[in-house]
């Protein structure tokens, strides 16, 4: 009788959500639990947004380099997701919700990390749900044109930079590999923090 049980079929339901007879899709339905799941697409938005702080920094000293001068003496804007416009646009939101926005200097530099590091995480839980319902790379794929789309849309909306299409080459170029820094390193991290919570290596 043993023996027979064990031999037994197993029910269609225990393989739901382990990833087992999903052929399209790398990742897709791995069983993480949602809170879990979006727990982890935020560390893995905290990893994209420390791969994109540096690559952003290392752009940044390479171009103060070739123009003889130190990084804190560039104040030409290399990137609108690296400059007073990030501030610009979460002190709009702030007015508009608290009636009241940092003056400071020091506290809209605080603003600034604030911003840069929480909302860069938090954004990333979307690309969590984006592997669970879609797997790779459809999801890192749609995660990056997401993010594209709102930094072309929330910067002249929110932040006073101009429309899209009058951002000079330069400064497009820069915003767009930025983001594919920024979607590589959330879809990465995800894969591995994914794996380890199915036990998988």
């Amino acid at each position: 009788m043993l023996a027979v049980m064990s031999r037994a079929p197993r029910s269609p339901r225990s393989d739901r959500g382990t990833g087992e007879g999903h052929g399209a899709g790398e990742g897709r339905g791995t069983g993480q639990a949602p809170a879990r799941r979006l727990l982890a697409g935020v560390l893995a938005g905290a990893a994209g947004t420390a791969a994109m702080t540096t690559t952003g920094r290392l752009y940044r000293e390479v171009y103060a380099r070739r123009r003889g001068k130190a990084p804190s003496e560039v104040t030409e804007i290399l990137d609108y997701d690296d400059s007073d416009h990030v501030v610009i646009a979460a002190s709009t939101l702030l007015r508009a919700v608290t009636g009241r926005a940092p003056e400071r200097p020091r506290a809209r530099r605080a603003l600034f990390w604030l911003v840069h590091w929480g909302y860069g995480s938090a954004v990333g839980a979307a690309h969590a749900e984006l592997r669970h319902r879609h797997g790779e790379p459809t999801a890192g794929i749609a995660f990056f044109v997401g993010c594209q789309t709102m930094a072309l849309s929330l910067f002249p909306v929110l932040g006073d930079t101009p429309v899209p299409w009058r951002w000079t080459p330069r400064l497009m170029t820069v915003s767009v590999l930025q983001h594919v820094v920024y979607a590589a390193g959330v879809a990465g991290a995800d894969h591995v923090l994914a794996r380890r919570a199915s036990g998988t290596r």
